[in-house]
């Protein structure tokens, strides 16, 4: 009955969507260092390459810190 009410979703299609909407976040993330590693150092007054690097750093680390997060599906 909830099924045909629209209650109830697909469980495998939630895990998918979970999935993609998950990865979609973690390419922004990896995507944004290059972006803005250059005006950040310009501003701290650093080298561009090392900013990059130790933002790469500290995102993959703490990428790594969310993936351990368990989603608990109803």
């Amino acid at each position: 009955m909830q099924k045909m009410k629209g209650e109830l979703i697909n469980r495998d299609k939630a895990i998918g969507t979970a999935f993609d909407f998950g990865r979609c976040i973690r390419d922004a993330w990896m995507n944004w260092p290059p972006r803005v590693a250059a005006d950040m150092a310009a501003d701290l007054g650093v080298e561009a390459h090392a900013m990059e690097q130790v933002l790469e750093q500290h995102i993959r680390q703490h990428l790594a810190d969310l993936a351990e997060t368990e989603i608990e599906l109803r």
